[in-house]
């Protein structure tokens, strides 16, 4: 984390812009678990008129920081005032794989989280009163669920040995934050159990 000399001006207007903002719509579809998430686009929308109303804006762009065996690839998001002060932090990109297509998804991901959090905005998490009104489990149903439990981490500790990466790989097949197997859905470990299968056997095929 990094900021400018002063940040007063930055710091006024950004409580300002707090008061204004509005939890972020879902309005984008996960057709892998048929679920809804606050993409990207969704989150500049809802923030960028709060934002511009008060002298701010996010600026995002893709740098390095020094690790143990060199430099990681990160994301650099900056919180600037049109007085010039600002403030920025640099989130460490997790590839799930070493490819476009990998380092693109990774980007995606980090530039949504990191521009929610320099700003305090969260996601419209209303399930409409689903969760209250859903029946609790049965034992045999839980003692199910646990069994394809053991078996998912199993899948993801041989395929994704670093742990940050398989928290990135599950956050991204659900379209939100994780803390841990027991936050997902029956027919969400049956979904990443099928996914995780195949790609094995493709890499073994």
């Amino acid at each position: 984390m990094a900021n400018s000399e002063t940040i007063n001006e930055l710091a006024s207007a950004l409580v300002a812009a707090q008061a204004e903002f509005s939890a972020v719509p879902k309005g984008s579809s996960n057709p892998f678990f048929k679920s809804k998430y606050a993409a990207l686009p969704d989150v500049v929308a809802s923030a960028s008129p709060v934002l511009a109303k008060h002298g701010l804006a996010v600026t995002q762009s893709i740098t390095f920081v020094n690790g143990s065996q060199g430099p990681i690839d990160a994301l650099n998001t900056t919180l600037l005032h049109k007085s010039g002060q600002f403030i920025e932090h640099a989130m460490i990109l997790h590839l799930p794989k070493n490819d476009p297509q990998g380092q693109g998804s990774a980007v995606t991901y980090a530039r949504r989280y990191a521009y929610m959090a320099i700003l305090g905005l969260v996601a419209d998490d209303d399930d409409d009163g689903n969760a209250a009104t859903r029946p609790k489990a049965r034992p045999a149903v839980e003692a199910q669920v646990s069994k394809a439990g053991t078996t998912l981490k199993a899948l993801l500790a041989k395929q994704f040995p670093d742990a940050s990466v398989r928290k990135f790989y599950l956050e991204a097949k659900v379209g939100r934050t994780l803390n841990g197997i027991s936050e997902l859905s029956e027919d969400e470990v049956e979904s990443i159990i099928k996914d995780l299968q195949e790609k094995e056997a493709a890499k073994n095929g």
